[in-house]
């Protein structure tokens, strides 16, 4: 039975405190602390075909689970040298295998207090992770195949990436200072010079060129850094013979249009050894899945974001590339059962294609790309395990390499499709380093399939799968962000009216794969909510669509205060998933609402006995008509009308989350829906509005508004009418990380950022403010960012209001009371 993430936590927490004295053998315990751990993720050895002590090569695994993991236990005191246990661990899972079945693809070298976490058929040159013992319950995640689950490893480079982001910005900064050259120009002189000092890192530029040349201009100032770096990047970009003898002897060529115009900037001395301190640094230790990201903030055309504080973290990425790239193949391989079936899968690898139609400074791309090499190499490593098993010579099976160039992508930014292509070009020396492959890096692979445009306008390449993070402008701002054509150009092409900009993403996507395909991208949470839901993930799920995994609602890494939801599917698969996983559990179909099938009440339908009795406060659509205290008083005190009829206290959602007697603190004129003749009747009032408010109304698009100037934009006639023989009525904030209520005098005009309820009696009032509807109102209403968005058309009058019998009713309506005397004491 699968069990919550935070359950497993608090279980691996008493387990570490449990084992955390242990001071004793590796045999006499291993096995009931490896029973201990399966139980803390909710797993039963017997169950599962778990066996302990499996002979092999004159020893024992202390572990084995066939297809999924090997445990290699050793004592506590072994903890730091765990390094020298490494070969036999290793060893033991390359015999593992079989033709039958692979070998499993993790290994666990643990010695009570410590964990080497590793996956030998991916990395087989240094472990995925490592832990203590005391750190496991932060950890749970890289051990989440005890529980059946996909593990996440993260290496934390972030800093190693700022600090290299730094000193990189540092430079252009002051580049951009001086106007040593246009922007563009010093952004490509930026990526060159990123791009030289990975590549001798790396041995690609030999003997140090770049920093060489550094070297030398720091030390003579007659040398000219335009002759010199120059000189080096064009040699970078043509085949043209080299010199004999010299520093540029042994230059190699590399093109791939990333020289395609040599940056030529003069660097004074104080650049100079800014830009050869910078080569100091360690670049093969820079992460690309981010530095693109925080170099694309820091240089980007609207430098709209602090260094650092926007970039996707590798393990929200995972979650999408996980189960829309890699799992699928981990299962394809697995199937393999002859060398024939590894061909063919090779085969169809080689031209497997990914698609990232939002791809921003690349980061998706990069993760996608990095675990299909691995997966490669995974692949490699089965055949050889069925050469060896069948008696066979081993020998290179596979021929074919998975071609960068099957990374596609679209964005609008050019210098961010500049950092896409980069990252790739990084990752590819990168996953041939890190698996050992022999294979050429130079030329640099044509990236052009990585292009500028605007994704929804053009036409996408065919793909396999389809992967990123669409942009979030939300429905009410895209007039403001894109422009009224843009808008109405939407509106046209999809047919679904102004949604939030995500929605089109996720249609697009499902309507351009073939099946078979698949697809994974994250999205506003809104997507899961009323109007954007129809559009996208209902649109998919109607067409052939099954959702195989998703996250309901989470933080996103990638942009401040905004709750996403993450969407993974196949469209018209083959044979439906057997079951999905929504939220780190098992479930056995996941709805359009991103919810198991039990729980979805995306469908709830509204009541005939709830209507007419919520709605959204008026909308005036005129600063104009608000009044200070003084102002009001002053009106007040004129002797020629009852100015409190058309003057009211006008109550906002602050006044009912910030005060304590939830009372307005200011003031509105509201003529209601009176004719301007009527209004006429309290002249200091319409004369406030007339050269307050018609001015702004005079300029407004709907004619409306502005032929009827004097009275608010949205003046809710049916509110009025429901509130009009009540003595109180019910307001709460239309928007916030909790819904709150408050009783208000029918004198109060509400504003649009709150909610009436046109209910007088204290039931009422504990049944909006109970938990049931709490829960039933954040279901059912959309988002803006963290907050909730009370909708009363979807949360109210879809609620099934209770029929609790008369002493249960008194008794709701007794806690109401005491609930608002508590607050306002």
């Amino acid at each position: 039975m699968a069990i919550s993430g935070e359950e497993v936590r608090r279980r691996l927490r008493e387990f570490a405190a449990q084992w955390g004295g242990y001071r004793g053998s590796e045999r006499a315990e291993a096995q009931t602390f490896l029973n201990g751990l399966l139980e803390c993720y909710g797993t039963s050895r017997r169950e599962a075909g778990v066996r302990f002590e499996e002979a092999q090569d004159g020893g024992f695994i202390d572990m084995v689970w066939p297809s999924v993991c090997i445990f290699e236990m050793k004592r506590p005191s072994e903890a730091d040298r765990l390094d020298a246990h490494r070969a036999q661990a290793l060893r033991y899972w390359q015999r593992s295998g079989t033709a039958r079945q692979a070998a499993p693809p993790y290994v666990v070298l643990c010695a009570f207090h410590r964990f080497e976490v590793w996956q030998p058929g991916a990395v087989y040159t240094e472990p995925r992770t490592t832990f203590d013992l005391a750190e496991l319950p932060e950890n749970l995640d890289a051990l989440a195949f005890l529980a059946g689950r996909e593990p996440l490893f993260v290496a934390d480079q972030s800093e190693l990436t700022r600090e290299a982001v730094v000193l990189v910005t540092d430079l252009y900064d002051r580049l951009r200072e001086r106007r040593a050259a246009d922007a563009g120009t010093l952004r490509d002189f930026v990526l060159q010079a990123i791009w030289s000092m990975f590549a001798e890192d790396l041995q690609i530029l030999p003997r140090q060129l770049f920093t060489q040349l550094l070297d030398a201009l720091v030390s003579d100032p007659g040398r000219s850094s335009v002759d010199e770096l120059g000189r080096l990047f064009r040699y970078l970009a043509e085949p043209a013979p080299r010199p004999e003898h010299g520093l540029y002897a042994d230059t190699p060529y590399a093109n791939g249009g990333l020289f395609a115009t040599p940056a030529e900037v003069h660097l004074e001395p104080d650049e100079l050894e800014l830009l050869r301190s910078a080569c100091d640094f360690d670049w093969k230790r820079v992460e690309p899945a981010i530095f693109g990201a925080l170099l694309q903030g820091a240089l980007g055309r609207e430098r709209q974001w602090a260094l650092g504080a926007h970039y996707t973290s590798e393990a929200d990425i995972l979650k999408i590339v996980l189960p829309t790239v890699v799992e699928p193949w981990r299962e394809r391989i697995a199937a393999c059962t002859t060398l024939a079936d590894v061909g063919a899968a090779q085969a169809d690898l080689a031209r497997y294609v990914v698609l990232d139609p939002a791809c921003g400074s690349g980061n998706f791309l990069y993760v996608a790309y990095r675990e299909l090499r691995r997966l490669e190499a995974s692949l490699r490593r089965r055949a050889t395990d069925m050469r060896r098993s069948a008696g066979l010579r081993e020998q290179e099976t596979l021929a074919l390499h998975f071609p960068l160039t099957n990374m596609r992508g679209i964005e609008a930014d050019p210098f961010a499709v500049s950092l896409a292509r980069l990252s790739l070009w990084m990752g590819h020396k990168l996953a041939v380093d890190e698996l050992e492959i022999d294979e050429r890096v130079l030329p640099l692979a044509d990236l052009s399939g990585i292009r500028r445009g605007d994704a929804l306008r053009v036409a996408w390449p065919r793909a396999d799968a389809i992967v990123g993070n669409p942009p979030y402008h939300g429905s009410q701002q895209i007039r403001g962000e894109l422009g009224d054509d843009y808008a109405e150009w939407l509106r046209r092409e999809f047919g679904v009216g102004l949604k939030d900009y995500c929605v089109y993403w996720f249609r697009k996507a499902h309507d351009h794969l073939e099946d078979g395909g698949r697809a994974g991208l994250v999205g506003t949470n809104s997507i899961t909510q009323n109007r954007a839901r129809g559009p996208s993930l209902q649109w998919i799920v109607e067409n052939g669509g099954v959702i195989t995994s998703a996250v309901s609602k989470q933080p996103w890494s990638g942009e401040a205060v905004v709750n996403v939801s993450i969407a993974n599917w196949v469209k018209r698969p083959a044979e439906p998933p057997p079951e999905a996983l929504l939220d780190g559990r098992v479930v056995d179909v996941i709805t359009s609402s991103l919810r198991p099938l039990d729980l979805d009440v995306s469908n709830a339908v509204q009541l005939h006995s709830n209507r007419d009795h919520a709605f959204q406060g008026p909308i005036p659509a005129g600063a104009g008509f608000l009044l200070s205290e003084t102002e009001a008083n002053e009106l007040f005190d004129r002797p020629e009308a009852h100015y409190s009829d058309v003057v009211r206290p006008y109550l906002v959602g602050e006044d009912i989350t910030d005060d304590p007697l939830q009372r307005p603190r200011r003031y509105i004129v509201d003529f209601a829906t009176r004719p301007l003749q009527e209004a006429r009747l309290w002249p200091a009032a319409l004369e406030l509005v007339e050269q307050r408010v018609r001015p702004i109304r005079a300029t407004n698009a709907r004619r409306a508004y502005r032929d009827r100037w004097w009275i608010f934009a949205e003046a809710r006639p049916g509110m009025r009418a429901a509130l009009a023989s009540l003595h109180r009525y019910i307001a709460g904030i239309a928007q916030g990380k909790r819904i709150l209520f408050a009783w208000q005098e029918p004198w109060t005009c509400p504003s649009n950022l709150t909610n009436v309820f046109a209910f007088a009696d204290d039931y009422a009032m504990g049944v909006l403010s109970s938990a049931i509807h709490s829960h039933w109102a954040r279901d059912q209403s959309s988002t803006l960012r963290v907050d909730i968005r009370y909708t009363p058309t979807s949360a109210f009058e879809t609620f099934p209001w209770p029929d609790p019998t008369p002493d249960r009713r008194e008794q709701i309506a007794s806690l109401a009371r005491s609930m608002i005397e508590r607050r306002q004491a």
